[in-house]
């Protein structure tokens, strides 16, 4: 299970990106997350990162959502909520997607249960 952005482990430059400048602007180390108003938006952020071969994260809301970032090899979909992270790790281990599934929590207290449902891990952090 992985585990990000924790303080124990090493903490992430997490930049939450919601244009095609900030991407121009951001550093090789930085953990790129695409943050936009619509779907539409994230998808050309999401075209244009898969066309420069730039490691992304995606939030999603949907399964439909999911699948067209996971075409557009998106590395990690983060989630919110627990019943759409389990939804998406099954789907995940039926079509064998590359990108991870990450749930997005607060409290260390909330590892343990993504566990059990087996998410295949946490990213910590006010996203």
């Amino acid at each position: 299970m992985l585990i990000l952005n924790h303080p124990c482990i090493q903490p992430l430059n997490l930049v939450c990106i919601s244009s095609q400048e900030q991407i121009t602007h951001s550093l090789p180390s930085d953990f790129l997350v695409l943050s936009c108003d619509s779907f539409t938006q994230t998808l050309a952020l999401a075209r244009f990162c898969n066309s420069n071969a730039l490691a992304y994260a995606s939030f999603v809301g949907n399964i439909k959502e999911a699948l067209f970032l996971v075409n557009l090899n998106v590395r990690f979909l983060l989630c919110r909520e627990i019943h759409l992270a389990k939804a998406l790790q099954k789907l995940a281990e039926t079509y064998l997607f590359d990108a991870k599934i990450l749930l997005c929590i607060q409290e260390e207290q909330e590892i343990e249960k993504t566990a059990e449902y087996g998410i295949d891990g946490v990213i910590f952090g006010n996203l």
